[in-house]
């Protein structure tokens, strides 16, 4: 069994302080920390994405085949802003899970 993961965490139970409208990009580094990337869309619009996932996985082997399971975790939050303030966003929060012979 190992362990994998990818991405930047941060804490999802902070979504619910974003306000559209209000919340501005230095509240969102205080809540979130640095996004995983940054997307500039206008000269006044630009995407955040935060997104983590972690698991793990682990193989047994057999005379003729292997089987492989892997579970974790995937979560994303896409912000957009403009002039400096949150004006969408939206998050997910999904298992992932495999099972192959």
């Amino acid at each position: 069994t190992s362990s994998y993961s990818g991405g930047r965490d941060f804490d999802s139970e902070n979504v619910s302080k974003i306000v559209k409208g209000e919340t501005t990009k230095k509240e969102l580094v205080q809540l979130f920390g640095e996004p995983f990337s940054k997307t500039v869309i206008s000269s006044t619009s630009e995407k955040w994405v935060y997104t983590y996932f972690s698991g793990t996985a682990s193989a047994q082997s057999y005379m003729l085949t292997t089987n492989v399971e892997t579970a974790g975790t995937q979560k994303t939050l896409d912000i957009l802003i403009e002039d400096g303030v949150v004006t969408n966003f939206t998050y997910a929060e999904s298992p992932l899970t495999s099972s192959s012979m």
